[in-house]
């Protein structure tokens, strides 16, 4: 395709003339029309076919009659061998027909041999048309390649694009991904152009012909909505949608990008979802933690006092019901300690088939004859790092939490698989962590729940049962026990169509534990050791310093850390061991007490105690032999033994 030559060359002609006398003239009249050019000249068609092949030119110039060919065949062989390149006729003996003929053949013009005045400016008039030829063809190729590009990244991305008439009543494009998101062909949207509106929610309907009607008038919006896809799922869509201006400021057509956000959404409420449980369970350790210290003071003394054998039986009796109460209360908060991720937690590798099997036969007798137990356990199962008592227990709250949803019987499937975690299962569940894992799955066939109820099973004290038919503690101490083992858990469930729990806890490379015969109980005894006491609440203080002493021990007591080192200043050479609590309320902890005091007297021994079992993984906790930990709340035998123990043995730390 030839253009205007440069300024800085002359043009470039071929010439097909067989008479000297003429092509000299035409050649002469170029020149006196100011064009600089060079001219190649040719008389037979062999010499022109070799000249069309060996260079470009800007012009042909041809006479019609030429030896052995003429001009309209000079005229097609030059468009198939150089297309584009302006052909001008320069002749004597064309006639009118043959002139008009070789216009609609392709030639730019044609001029008389007698009227050569006309050469110079058909030529400039040639060769600026094709020149535009060019631009414009380009410009088409642009244009082409550019639609090519944008449509096949139309086709290739997530999104929905859209473009449809002012009105919306006519489609006239929409991408691939259509299908994907309505669930629709996409043919069937060109059929229809309001099928793709009656696919959206009922409910959500109103909302979007509002948007529709502000787009006809000129305004553009952005909403979400829901899609129903025909096999009944729901994805959740952001709608944006444009309107095109002509100059005048009509609107010509619409444009729109739909966005799938469904997964998106659903990490948003997982994410809050988390933040809320996490702050729950916040306020969850902290309750517990202060009825911890008043449950200690409650059973302690009733223990005590029901110990002395010296009252009526009617006083034994009602202290014996308020011990009994006492307990209770305790399994209470511990449990509220568990969802909060504050309880002492004895790992140890294990394999899941085995555990459950150990306790399947419990499973069956709590869940009843109406329901029908079956466990699919994948084997081998790689060993999971865990607290076999805490995964007992989540097994026990899922085999009662299923129990609950079938009241006329059914069938709770227990499947224990090894599931390998993608690193992108991430962006699907913020909980998921990548690697090898062990997953647990419970499922059953009961009433199932609803979105809202699905959304606060795992909050304490929720529960769905009639007043006194359940704490609401069940399922957050399975959240709480799994989020503890580093794992998570995925429910799904629907009304009517029972619910499945799934279980991921990580896969360890620790070996499997042995399973040691439980030892005797030891028997309590006191000493005559003195003992620094360091509790903040008085009657709890109290309660240990009084179960202390009656076991013999000499006890120096402090309410503070502050406290506890002026304590420490005058009686350091005769205290054999430190009780303190981990939480303090000034700004000296129980661990950096024992470690300044321990700089001290390297062979400090210690006794750690908490409403917080959690503590016990705190930094600094297991650095030296001689260190126990006890619960709150504790008994006073358990208190006396543990302090016996930690002051006769160098042993790495134990818990009671």
């Amino acid at each position: 395709m030839s253009s205007l030559p440069p300024i800085d060359r002359p043009l470039r002609i071929f010439h097909l003339e067989d008479n000297a006398t003429d092509r000299a003239l035409i050649h002469a009249r170029l020149r006196q029309g100011g064009l600089a050019c060079e001219v190649r000249t040719a008389v037979t068609r062999g010499e022109f076919e070799i000249a069309l092949t060996e260079a470009a030119y800007d012009l042909i110039i041809s006479d019609f009659t030429l030896p052995s060919y003429d001009g309209a065949t000079a005229l097609a062989l030059a468009q198939r061998v150089r297309p584009g390149v302006p052909f001008l006729f320069v002749s004597g003996t064309i006639g009118e027909d043959r002139a008009v003929e070789s216009l609609k053949s392709g030639a730019t013009d044609y001029v008389l041999k007698n009227n050569l005045e006309r050469l110079v400016p058909a030529v400039r008039r040639a060769l600026r048309e094709a020149a535009e030829r060019a631009a414009r063809h380009q410009a088409e190729e642009s244009l082409r390649t550019a639609e090519a590009r944008l449509r096949e990244m139309a086709e290739t991305i997530r999104d929905v694009f859209w473009v449809t008439t002012p009105d919306g009543s006519q489609l006239l494009y929409v991408s691939a991904a259509y299908a994907q998101v309505w669930g629709r062909p996409v043919a069937e949207a060109y059929a229809r152009p309001a099928s793709w509106l009656e696919a959206v929610h009922p409910e959500d309907q109103p909302k979007v012909r509002v948007a529709l009607q502000q787009l006809a008038q000129g305004t553009e919006y952005r909403i979400e909505y829901r899609v129903v896809r025909p096999d009944g799922t729901e994805r959740q869509v952001e709608d944006r949608r444009y309107p095109v201006l002509n100059p005048a400021g009509k609107m010509e057509r619409a444009v729109g990008v739909a966005t799938d956000i469904t997964e998106r959404r659903q990490l948003e409420e997982q994410l809050r979802q988390a933040q809320k449980m996490e702050a729950i369970g916040q306020l969850a350790g902290g309750i517990a933690h202060d009825f911890n210290n008043m449950l200690t003071v409650i059973n302690g003394r009733a223990r005590l006092l029901m110990d002395t054998g010296e009252l009526p039986p009617k006083v034994t009796d009602s202290l014996r019901e308020i011990y009994v109460a006492g307990g209770r209360a305790a399994g209470l908060t511990r449990q509220l300690l568990v969802f909060s991720r504050k309880h002492f937690m004895h790992s140890t590798a294990l394999d899941l088939n085995e555990l459950i099997e150990a306790v399947v036969q419990m499973l069956r007798r709590m869940i009843g004859e109406d329901i029908e137990l079956e466990v699919q356990a994948a084997r081998p199962l790689p060993p999971i790092l865990a607290d076999a008592s805490m995964l007992e227990q989540v097994l026990m709250n899922l085999a009662v939490n299923a129990r609950d949803a079938m009241p006329r019987g059914g069938r709770l499937t227990i499947t224990t698989e090894c599931r390998e975690i993608s690193e992108t299962a991430p962006l699907a569940n913020p909980e998921a962590v990548p690697g090898s894992h062990v997953c647990l799955r419970v499922g059953d066939t009961g009433c199932g729940m609803s979105p809202e109820t699905l959304a606060r099973i795992f909050e304490p004290f929720f529960t769905t049962k009639d007043v006194g038919k359940g704490t609401g503690l069940g399922l957050s101490t399975v959240f709480g026990i799994v989020k503890y083992h580093h794992g998570w858990v995925e429910v799904s469930s629907e009304v009517g169509a029972g619910t499945e729990f799934r279980i991921y806890l990580p896969v360890t490379t620790a070996d499997f534990a042995l399973n040691l015969p439980a030892t005797d109980p030891v028997s309590v005894t006191g000493g005559q050791e003195t003992i620094l006491l360091v509790e903040d609440e008085v009657p709890v203080r109290e309660l240990a310093k009084l179960i202390l002493q009656e076991y013999g021990y000499r006890v120096l007591t402090a309410g503070s850390g502050l406290q506890a080192l002026d304590v420490w200043k005058w009686h350091a050479d005769r205290i054999a061991l430190l009780l303190t609590d981990l939480v303090m309320p000034d700004d000296m902890s129980g661990l950096e007490l024992a470690e300044k005091l321990r700089t001290e007297k390297p062979g400090l021994k210690i006794v750690y105690t908490s409403g917080y079992n959690s503590d016990t993984s705190r930094p600094g906790f297991a650095a030296l032999a001689g260190t126990n930990f006890l619960h709150k709340p504790y008994q006073p035998a358990a208190l006396a033994q543990i302090v016996r123990a930690t002051l006769d043995q160098d042993r790495a730390p134990a818990v009671a």
